[in-house]
């Protein structure tokens, strides 16, 4: 008790350097909190110019350039059935009897519609059988407003399948247009192998334009509008800078203090 009433009428003596002392002590604290908050984290690679994309993204259904089906007018019966379900069949091969009508292959394709027996009856709206063109295929590719009013007939596309990992396919955009709300572009891809079938998806970028000798950063070095700048052995350095175009990983420096060859800090946390 004697210790604390000593150092309380020290204090009530010596207010102004009390206080001083107080201040400098936060002061401290904060510099240093400051110092290790600005240090904790990886260092990137000394960044460099190199070439980025700037593209559209989206979800691309491929879809069978040719489709036959075969829907009588009237209520009728399956007189005979030619072939089943997964059949490839050729150009004029039979295909169905309804009736005392024969229907033959108007190209050839693979049967994936069958659902009638031979004397069922078959009602005007549903098809008895459908014939699909599995080697002539495009993709339909739904985009965001934004993304169709950059598209344009003739850009490239690159394309990747989850079912075909490691491997991409390069097509080309042949039309942008809407439909019922949605804004769509087609996309023609003359080497796509035969297991990929109408229905699956892919994930497409169109590129837009391609911009060479870009001054890149890391994107996960970008903290809402800056950047921490590591050079020699002094600490990272607040930055602010303005992005260009951005890929996924890697986005294009247009201003800012940074340069080729600068080492960029990448935070565990950011300080608030």
């Amino acid at each position: 008790m004697n210790t604390l009433r000593r150092i309380t009428q020290w204090i009530s003596k010596h207010r102004i350097i009390s206080i001083t002392s107080v201040v400098l002590l936060i002061s401290i604290l904060f510099a240093v909190k400051e110092i290790s908050n600005r240090s904790q984290g990886t260092l990137t690679d000394p960044i460099k110019k190199g070439q980025i994309v700037d593209a559209v993204y989206g979800i691309g259904t491929v879809t069978a350039t040719r489709s036959y089906s075969v829907k009588p007018g009237i209520i009728a019966t399956i007189g005979n059935l030619y072939v089943k379900e997964g059949d490839f069949v050729h150009q004029g091969d039979k295909l169905v009897r309804i009736e005392s009508v024969e229907y033959r292959a108007p190209f050839a394709g693979v049967v994936n519609y069958l659902p009638f027996k031979v004397g069922e009856n078959i009602f005007t709206q549903f098809p008895a059988l459908v014939l699909t063109d599995l080697a002539n295929r495009y993709l339909v590719v739904t985009l965001e407003q934004q993304g169709a009013l950059r598209v344009r007939a003739g850009q490239k596309a690159k394309l990747s399948f989850d079912s075909i990992r490691g491997q991409s396919f390069e097509g080309e955009v042949k039309s942008v247009y809407s439909y019922n709300g949605n804004f769509l572009a087609r996309i023609e891809v003359p080497a796509l192998p035969p297991e990929i079938l109408p229905d699956m998806t892919a994930d497409i970028a169109i590129i837009v334009k391609t911009i060479e000798d870009a001054l890149l950063l890391p994107v996960s070095a970008f903290e809402n509008g800056f950047v921490w700048v590591k050079r020699g052995h002094s600490i990272p350095s607040k930055t602010p800078v303005r992005l260009g175009v951005v890929d996924g990983t890697s986005a294009q420096i247009i201003s800012g203090d940074i340069h080729e060859g600068d080492t960029l800090m990448v935070r565990k946390k950011v300080a608030q």
